[in-house]
């Protein structure tokens, strides 16, 4: 008879006391074990449609399912809103959803929109450079990858020249920020890329902007594809440009100092 299996969990003592004024410990079980190194998964078979005409976040790369359980089920444990300013086909929405969490997404594809409702959720079509940020304690995205995949809509990926891509992506994540209530926090899931033998470093540039933002780095997870990866046919080229096959992502969680705290730096 096989042993029974069970969920992984961490114990986790809160500010409330017991009787006899010992911290009181909570058991918290989750569906991924929270290590520093992530190996996902096949997500979703890729469409067989023309991708040098046609791509889509859907067809190309859905958000992991394992990322999006670590996010709202250990990091935001205890948000009572999270925002996400590209909100994409749905996949984190559904997981908010799963987890118990309040969660509303901004996109600017009406596919996208359309897709998401298929998974039950309903975000809504917005601009997150012009609309309203709704007040927040948790943000969880993946931001577009400037000049390697094609999104629908008219968003930042759009945008003539890298440098646009980063001014306009640093202002939404300060229009977030601005909305973001003391203590949230924000998980980001970016990576880095090569196109025409030029490397895009969109990990570095999010680092940058959250550390201008006063924004204080709390973990980071490495999300592996190695696993899922075709690295046979990607390594003859790599060894003909002296480049690595890239097969992570990274997954940076920060937090919004305290009020008082944040005051002190200031000052």
């Amino acid at each position: 008879m096989p042993a029974p299996t069970c969920s992984p969990y961490f114990i986790m003592e809160t500010l409330e006391k017991d009787l006899f004024g010992l911290p009181i410990k909570t058991k918290y079980e989750v569906e991924v074990t929270p290590v520093s190194v992530l190996d996902i998964g096949p997500q979703k078979v890729r469409g067989k449609g023309g991708h040098d005409a046609k791509s889509s976040r859907q067809e190309y790369s859905p958000f992991p399912a394992e990322v999006a359980s670590l996010c709202f089920e250990f990091f935001m444990r205890d948000a009572s809103l999270v925002f996400d300013p590209f909100a994409g086909w749905g996949e984190r929405g559904a997981a908010a959803m799963v987890h118990g969490r309040n969660y509303i997404g901004f996109d600017l594809s009406p596919a996208a929109i359309e897709e998401a409702e298929r998974k039950g959720v309903k975000n809504t079509l917005a601009n997150s450079l012009t609309a309203t940020i709704p007040s927040h304690d948790g943000l969880v995205t993946c931001p577009p990858y400037w000049n390697l995949e094609k999104y629908a809509g008219e968003g930042i990926d759009k945008k003539k020249t890298w440098e646009e891509f980063q001014s306009d992506y640093a202002e939404i994540l300060g229009r977030c920020w601005q909305e973001a209530k003391a203590e949230s926090i924000y998980c980001i899931m970016v990576g880095e890329w090569r196109a025409n033998h030029k490397y895009y470093d969109l990990e570095g540039v999010t680092r940058r902007i959250m550390h201008a933002l006063g924004a204080e780095m709390v973990d980071q997870v490495t999300v592996s594809r190695k696993n899922v990866s075709k690295i046979k046919v990607m390594l003859p080229q790599a060894k003909r440009l002296g480049y690595t096959v890239r097969v992570h992502e990274s997954l940076l969680v920060f937090r919004k100092p305290a009020i008082s705290q944040a005051s002190e730096e200031q000052a």
